[in-house]
């Protein structure tokens, strides 16, 4: 199944230069990149989604 990438926009004061501006949030399957509009100052995030198995609680595991 593919994943759409999400664009969002969020207000906040930017880490690199101060400003509260706008910055641009993308996410997709793995990770996420948030950029200042102001400065261009960009910082990346990566994570991984694990499925694990459903634990089965019965007598004969004790």
């Amino acid at each position: 199944m593919a994943v759409k990438k999400w664009k969002l926009e969020k207000s906040a004061s930017c880490y690199n230069c101060g400003d509260a501006t706008i910055h641009d949030v993308e996410v997709d399957e793995y990770s996420i990149k948030i950029r200042c509009r102001d400065c261009g100052f960009s910082r990346y995030y990566t994570f991984h989604m694990v499925d694990l198995p459903v634990k089965c609680d019965t007598d004969d595991e004790k």
